[in-house]
């Protein structure tokens, strides 16, 4: 794979031949994959990309922001500010990709307006959610969520697993395979899962299972686990 991320042909071929063959065809291309990312020096502009989100999430934090302790006026102002700017930038976007057949150079044109799309919808997102939290509404699924949060490391490992076993060869090897709009459906699937095993899970034991193991390497100490009676 090039290092200006934009892949030739003959990548996608490799990719595709690989992630549909067995285990070690898939761990081979992934382990190179992964290389040349940790091959990438602390300047490169993708770390800035990483540690720039980071801080503003920080601030964000700091500021109160993500506790929902600012008015309903704050976040309804920042919510439609951060729609009618995302939603048109990325539209537009998106537009020109499309009618271009997807092409490479077009889409690397299109990363112009990227920070200013994802930044501004983000925060809108956020805003929409922080409103959601201080009426009380939807409590149902903001609980549900919570409880997805809560096993955040579980959770992220079990999604690997599914996908993995979904695309790659070692299970369905459906990679390359379906279409943009069916990408939704696997994703729908798995968030249904992990709503609804995540607070069936906790009602029973204190962490996911990968929580208890890594709060028990840290502390060096078997942590509980099960919820008492």
């Amino acid at each position: 794979m090039r290092q200006d991320n934009n892949p030739t042909a003959e990548d996608l071929r490799k990719d595709t031949e690989a992630f549909r063959g067995g285990l070690v065809q898939n761990v081979k291309r992934r382990a190179a994959v992964v290389g040349r990312f940790h091959s990438i020096p602390y300047y490169h502009f993708w770390n800035w990309d990483l540690w720039s989100m980071m801080l503003v999430g920080m601030a964000l934090m700091k500021r109160g922001v993500l506790s929902a302790a600012w008015s309903f006026r704050f976040y309804g102002g920042l919510a439609l500010a951060g729609y009618g700017i995302g939603i048109a930038v990325n539209s537009i976007s998106a537009r020109t990709i499309i009618q271009s057949n997807f092409d490479l150079a077009v889409r690397s044109f299109s990363f112009m307006t990227y920070d200013l799309g994802r930044l501004t919808v983000a925060l809108a997102h956020l805003s929409l959610l922080m409103l959601v939290c201080k009426t009380g509404a939807l409590r149902w699924l903001t609980a549900r969520l919570a409880a997805v949060g809560q096993m955040a490391f579980s959770n992220y490992v079990m999604h690997s697993v599914i996908c993995t076993l979904v695309f790659c060869g070692v299970g369905f090897g459906l990679y390359a395979k379906l279409q943009r709009y069916q990408l939704y459906y696997v994703v729908f699937a798995i968030w249904v899962v992990q709503l609804v095993v995540s607070p069936i899970w906790l009602r029973y034991y204190r962490f996911g299972p990968l929580e208890w193991v890594w709060r028990s390497l840290t502390y060096w100490k078997r942590q509980p686990f099960r919820v008492a009676a």
